[in-house]
């Protein structure tokens, strides 16, 4: 509303958002940081030479890095595998289907956990839990890679890891990533943070 010049509207909505009437400190920070935003030319070198698109950068270069590296896509390759260890009558490509609208049902789910929760603190602990349910299936494999131990009766875990990483992956990497992506630049730079974020 303040890029397009609607000022009224866009102090009235600064009013609905946090719940009281005396917000011109918000909103004259919000409009400098518009007008300063719309001044820049959105160069590749503003990327790097403004500290805050820097800060910007590396934060969604992080969050990218995080969700790519939790697990998701080892998961993703190994739903067949897990599926068959776990004894079940499913063909792989069920196994598969089954698995992308799990995820699918609870990365919707977790959108509410998300905005109860917070963005950092729903990040946060769907970090740690994905790392401890990675570290228990591997685990796992590597024992029965090697013959470590008899896992018979263990044969249902990879299953259980499964459905519990995917509860873990929506609670926050599943979401939290693409949310800040999409805010933590103005339009004119978001390109470059998508571009680089994606490689």
């Amino acid at each position: 509303l303040i890029k397009e010049g609607k000022l009224e509207e866009a102090k009235r909505s600064i009013q609905w958002l946090q719940r009281k009437e005396d917000v011109n400190q918000e909103f004259f920070s919000m409009k400098a940081d518009v007008e300063r935003q719309i001044s820049e030319s959105g160069t590749w070198c503003d990327m790097v030479r403004i500290p805050t698109n820097r800060n910007a950068l590396k934060a969604g270069v992080f969050v990218r890095l995080s969700q790519q590296f939790c697990g998701i896509s080892t998961f993703a390759t190994y739903t067949q595998t897990i599926f068959q260890k776990a004894g079940g009558n499913l063909s792989p490509q069920g196994s598969s289907m089954i698995f992308t609208g799990v995820v699918a049902v609870f990365n919707i789910a977790a959108t509410f956990f998300v905005a109860r929760m917070g963005r950092r603190t729903s990040y946060f602990y769907s970090l740690l839990l994905s790392a401890m349910v990675l570290l228990g299936i591997s685990i796992y494999f590597f024992i029965e890679q090697f013959q470590l131990a008899n896992l018979e009766k263990l044969n249902w875990f990879p299953l259980a890891a499964l459905i519990t990483f995917v509860i873990t992956y929506s609670l926050g990497l599943g979401l939290v990533p693409t949310l800040m992506l999409g805010e933590l630049l103005f339009p004119k730079h978001k390109l470059f943070l998508l571009s680089v974020s994606s490689e």
